[in-house]
């Protein structure tokens, strides 16, 4: 409570300040306190402003907006001023890491498809890189030593799988597309339950004939599940490789932040 009142009292005297100059110590203050209004009226107060530069207002704002995860804002000043944030290394490799987990794959491509300038930061064309290998499935390996080199390696073998494969070897063994997809326990247990639906099937149909009400339940039961097994063989498999695609951009994401951290201010 202190703590707001004192920067209450700090933001009427900085906003009325003659020089009416960015005081980028204060921001730094209002950010690392997390006081997001008060930050939010001290920006709106030098919008009348004629000394404040337009660019460093908008660098200002996206960079408010990033911390609050509020994308479409963010996007809209960043646009305004994309040179001056791309030159502050420190929040461009903050603006990766935040795209890298972002839930939405369309807000994320919309970050990493722009034509970032070469920078010094090679931090941050390394991530940019392996997020468009990654798109592109053709992800870099990294160093041995990397956490991330194990994983890598598991997705480029299960990138080359083929979820047509996966249908139609379940169409010929039932779970077997899913033991091609990378899925075992569920293969074993498909493989299982088919065989018992099987049997039960065709012992049915020996014994009361084929046109017998039982019969037919059977076979449109063990029908149904055969259909089932092969059309979920290939969507698993789909669903997997995007599966692993999204946490390799989360382990990334996780291993950068961890071995070089960045904060916005």
């Amino acid at each position: 409570m202190k703590n707001k009142l004192l920067s209450l009292l700090l933001l009427t005297l900085v906003s009325y300040s003659c020089s009416a100059q960015i005081n980028y110590q204060f921001v730094k203050h209002l950010y690392t306190n997390n006081l997001v209004a008060e930050h939010t009226y001290y920006l709106h107060s030098l919008q009348s402003s004629v000394v404040v530069n337009t660019d460093s207002l908008h660098y200002m704002y996206a960079k408010l907006y990033l911390q609050q995860q509020n994308d479409s804002l963010f996007f809209a000043h960043y646009t305004q001023c994309t040179a001056l944030f791309n030159a502050d290394s420190n929040a461009l490799r903050y603006s990766h890491y935040y795209f890298l987990k972002h839930k939405k794959t369309k807000v994320q491509q919309r970050w990493f498809t722009q034509n970032f300038p070469a920078s010094n930061d090679t931090l941050s064309s390394q991530v940019v890189s392996f997020y468009s290998s990654l798109v592109a499935n053709e992800p870099t390996l990294v160093s041995a030593d990397n956490p991330l080199f194990t994983d890598i390696k598991k997705y480029n073998k299960l990138k080359r799988k083929s979820p047509a494969v996966a249908a139609c070897l379940s169409a010929v063994v039932p779970g077997l597309g899913k033991w091609y997809g990378q899925r075992p326990n569920s293969a074993i247990i498909t493989f299982f339950s088919q065989g018992v639906y099987a049997y039960q099937t065709i012992e049915s149909v020996k014994k009361l004939g084929l046109k017998n009400g039982f019969s037919i339940f059977s076979l449109s039961f063990f029908s149904f599940f055969y259909l089932s097994n092969i059309y979920g063989s290939y969507h698993d498999l789909k669903d997997l490789k995007q599966q692993r695609k999204k946490q390799l951009l989360l382990d990334e994401e996780k291993y950068y932040q961890l071995n070089y951290p960045a904060t916005l201010y």
